[in-house]
């Protein structure tokens, strides 16, 4: 191995490791260290990186084949409408304004076309959903799947990027073979994930090694990216499309578990290198471009996809955490640019410039997120005499078989697998109760039931008072949003302060928060599955029923201390 090439990695790493230490102490997602490194260092070591390329397209390729097997197909049946055409509308409405945008800005059409392809970035903000622990949540949920769509419209934007290039006469052909390529392409994906795929991942799961399931992760990741780089398409595409066909197969977690580290080891040489590739120049010469597209992009896309929740029924806090959870533009524009210097569409330049405007959204996505709930508080607060714009801050609420008024009842906050357990305790016992959820399909089932239920965010104060907090008995919080939770807690204390409070926690942090609320009963569903298992494995072992007892008494005050202290 040449000289320069174990300098150009160990800097990389080294870059990567003390960007990455930085970011984290000021708790922004590591991949922006790692970026931020790369721009550091191009200015103080006086070396190149371009024999790192090789590196930097594994990178990109395991990156993009760990999204795809993260997510599923069937997660965009969970939100339903709002992920499939609200995706669509946004994508669409979005990139033609911001092609006329370009277009006055003196773009080129094809450069204007290429730039205004602009996606929202599925690893930023699944790692950031995963953070804060609301990748369960209702908006959590909602931008996932909305992702998922934005991911899948890459495929025949990419088959399309050799009809840009063509030339006149040979443009209906060029057309005509992006078409049958992209087709070919969806339909060999939709073969091999119900033939192929289960076949071979399950045969070499059988085999009971970690190095195997590894390596069978990574060739089929790599495999898939060569066959369909010789028709024309993105490598790094085609890896993506292979881990969402493993994605629909039951070992598709183990897989996933093998393949990360070294994912990740590549995915560092991929966000340094990027970091690499931006010129100093480019800035001094492009600032003002470089801030009129940031803040342009920023702009629209949040008018587009505010708008576009808004006509699909969701208001308050979940439209604006959506909304500002996918402002940023994404690792496929990435994959777009370096495709299109491939077919010369764009010139190195225009490509560094794309690249600033990608990193720096990505940058900014961490900050502005986290002010989603702030300024939905702050918002509420400051418009909440002006009424029309008030609606907009809160969610609809519809309710049903709300026949009479309900006293002395159970408030069920959230009808998912925890609540739906509750409910059938409840209904067996002619306890009443009432759910408040924000999903059709919930809505539609308890409805058939003839059960109490109203449509709407637990969050909001007026969905509460429609389920008359003020007389129930006790509110159970099972929505795996601590931020809601801590919404309905505070007011159900304000206005039912001897109403009983039992809520779920996701994790130990989750629970500790929550603990400063002083309610009856805090529930951390995998702390009680391990308090399940010691007591069947205690028994099994022949020990008394006051022994048990004892030993798990042992085992919450353990657990309450390391949690709540």
């Amino acid at each position: 191995m040449e000289q320069s090439v174990i300098q150009s990695l160990f800097f990389i790493l080294l870059a990567a490791l003390l960007g990455g230490t930085l970011v984290h102490f000021i708790k922004l997602p590591l991949l922006i260290g790692y970026i931020l490194a790369g721009v550091l260092c191009r200015v103080i070591l006086p070396f190149s990186v371009q024999n790192t390329e090789s590196f930097t397209q594994i990178g990109l390729i395991l990156l993009l084949f760990s999204i795809g097997l993260e997510l599923s197909l069937s997660k965009l049946m969970h939100v339903g409408k709002v992920a499939i055409l609200g995706a669509i509308i946004q994508m669409l409405v979005t990139s033609i304004v911001f092609y006329f945008l370009l277009s006055l800005l003196k773009f080129e059409p094809q450069t204007a076309l290429i730039f205004s392809f602009s996606l929202s970035s599925t690893a930023l903000v699944v790692k950031i959903l995963e953070d804060r622990s609301e990748t369960e949540s209702l908006q959590g949920r909602i931008m996932i799947a909305w992702l998922l769509v934005q991911d899948l419209a890459v495929i025949p934007f990419m088959a399309l990027l050799p009809v840009l290039s063509a030339s006149s006469t040979s443009w209906f052909l060029a057309v005509t073979l992006s078409l049958v390529k992209s087709i070919s392409v969806l339909f060999a994906i939709y073969i091999i994930g119900k033939k192929l795929a289960p076949f071979f991942v399950h045969h070499i799961a059988t085999r009971n090694s970690r190095e195997l399931t590894m390596l069978g992760g990574v060739s089929f990741a790599l495999g898939t990216a060569y066959l369909v780089s010789l028709v024309g398409i993105s490598p790094a595409l085609g890896a993506f499309l292979a881990g969402v066909v493993i994605s629909e197969t039951v070992e598709n977690h183990a897989i996933f578990s093998e393949t990360r580290p070294l994912r990740e080891l590549f995915v560092i040489f991929l966000f340094v290198s990027l970091g690499f590739l931006i010129p100093l120049d480019i800035l001094n010469t492009n600032l003002f471009l470089i801030i009129i597209i940031v803040i342009s992009i920023l702009i629209i896309k949040l008018v587009v996809i505010f708008v576009t929740l808004l006509c699909f029924g969701y208001k308050g806090k979940v439209a604006i955490s959506t909304t500002l959870g996918l402002l940023q533009i994404g690792e496929f524009a990435l994959v777009i640019f370096l495709s299109s210097v491939n077919e010369g569409l764009l010139t190195p330049n225009q490509t560094s410039l794309g690249i600033v405007c990608v990193l720096i959204t990505l940058v900014l996505t961490g900050p502005i997120f986290s002010l989603a709930i702030p300024l939905w508080r702050f918002l509420k607060k400051t418009l909440r005499s002006q009424s029309k714009l008030y609606q907009l801050l809160i969610s609809n609420h519809k309710l049903h078989s709300l026949s009479e008024q309900l006293s002395n009842h159970i408030i069920i906050c959230g009808f998912g697998r925890v609540g739906k357990w509750v409910g059938r305790v409840l209904t067996a016992m002619n306890i009443p109760f009432v759910v408040i959820d924000y999903n059709q399909d919930v809505i539609g089932s308890l409805q058939k039931q003839n059960t109490p239920v109203i449509y709407g965010d637990s969050a909001e104060q007026n969905i509460l008072d429609q389920a008359n907090l003020k007389n129930a008995r006790a509110i159970v919080v099972t929505i795996p949003d601590r931020l809601t939770q801590e919404e309905v807690i505070s007011y159900a204390q304000t206005v039912a302060p001897n109403a009983s409070i039992f809520a779920r926690a996701h994790n130990d942090n989750d629970a500790k928060i929550l603990a400063r609320f002083n309610i009856e009963r805090i529930i951390q569903p995998e702390f009680e599955g391990a308090v399940t298992i010691v007591k069947e494995i205690l028994r099994t072992q022949g020990k008394s029923l006051k022994e048990i007892k004892e030993r798990i008494k042992a085992l919450r005050t353990a657990h309450t201390k390391n949690t709540f202290k």
